[in-house]
């Protein structure tokens, strides 16, 4: 589908992946439009969710133009549970739009595959039950036989490429670390912004020894034939480590609306329907991995 497609910078400021927290700051007037944003109509109020363009499988319009993808269907059976709540769905394109749009109080809700972050989770409402899983893995030179897993990695010594500061990945090798005092891997930020995508090329061409990926991108980006680094599947193999757990971003006024939706997607998820879709869209469950626990 041409949607597979992905724009470089869309991806490497709209990871994780993740993922930066670049765009997040919001002072007091800004929370104040936020609040008076979500419109309310005969009791029902409604939350204006932003969706980033080029982001399939999480979010995209298929052949006949209509909008689905793995975010987009899981806050769909949302909605249908809410009574007291209506979700108008608007493109943003990418995730720098939606957070400035978040902060002004344009949008209510952001959809962008966001990983737990605690500077996140103090500038924003966060449902205490995620919306989704995303697989995330080590890229290696291919035929590396001491580098599979986190546990390996750190063992070996090699060098991790360089993550951007505040990205969600940072944040997973950080709580690798941090539940790991005697084998660690060595961290380092920074404030490169196409990092994410430079990683592929750092670690194929020999300048770095691994990197830290999730799956859907590098199946996107480097395994599809017309993925933008595809020349690099042949130099590397990717291996399955830790899933991450990805939440919908609410503006710090609607902490109801946060709690509401957390209700509902732990009972999607208790009853499988989130795997289920995770099966639909990504080709596997991204719930049955082990999974980085946020506190």
């Amino acid at each position: 589908m041409k949607i597979k497609s992905l724009i470089k910078r869309t991806i490497s400021l709209g990871l994780a992946v993740a993922l930066t927290l670049s765009v997040a700051a919001c002072g007091k007037k800004a929370d104040d439009a936020s609040a008076s944003n979500a419109d309310s109509e005969g009791g029902v109020k409604k939350i204006k969710v932003a969706w980033q363009s080029n982001s399939y499988p999480l979010a995209y319009e298929d052949e006949s133009g209509n909008l689905t993808g793995y975010e987009i269907e899981v806050l769909k059976l949302v909605d249908e549970q809410l009574a007291d709540y209506e979700f108008e769905y608007e493109l943003a394109g990418g995730q720098d739009a939606q957070y400035a749009g978040l902060s002004s109080g344009k949008y209510d809700l952001v959809l962008s595959n966001a990983f737990y972050t605690k500077e996140r989770d103090e500038q924003y409402s966060l449902p205490k039950n995620p919306l989704g899983a995303s697989l995330v893995g080590i890229i290696v030179p291919k035929g590396t036989e001491d580098i599979k897993d986190f546990e390996s990695a750190a063992k070996s010594g090699k060098k991790l490429a360089p993550i951007l500061a505040g990205d969600g990945l940072y944040y997973v090798v950080y709580k690798y670390n941090e539940e790991n005092p005697d084998n660690q891997i060595e961290l380092e930020a920074t404030d490169n912004a196409d990092s994410f995508m430079n990683a592929i090329s750092w670690v194929g061409d020999g300048r770095y020894d691994f990197a830290v990926w999730p799956k859907n991108y590098y199946e996107q980006i480097v395994v599809s034939e017309d993925g933008e680094l595809h020349d690099y599947d042949a130099k590397l193999d990717f291996y399955e480590c830790r899933s991450v757990y990805t939440y919908p971003i609410l503006s710090k006024d609607n902490p109801e609306a946060a709690e509401a939706i957390s209700e509902v997607l732990g009972k999607l998820k208790d009853e499988g329907k989130l795997s289920e879709l995770s099966e639909k869209f990504y080709g596997y469950d991204a719930f049955k991995y082990d999974t980085v626990k946020n506190d």
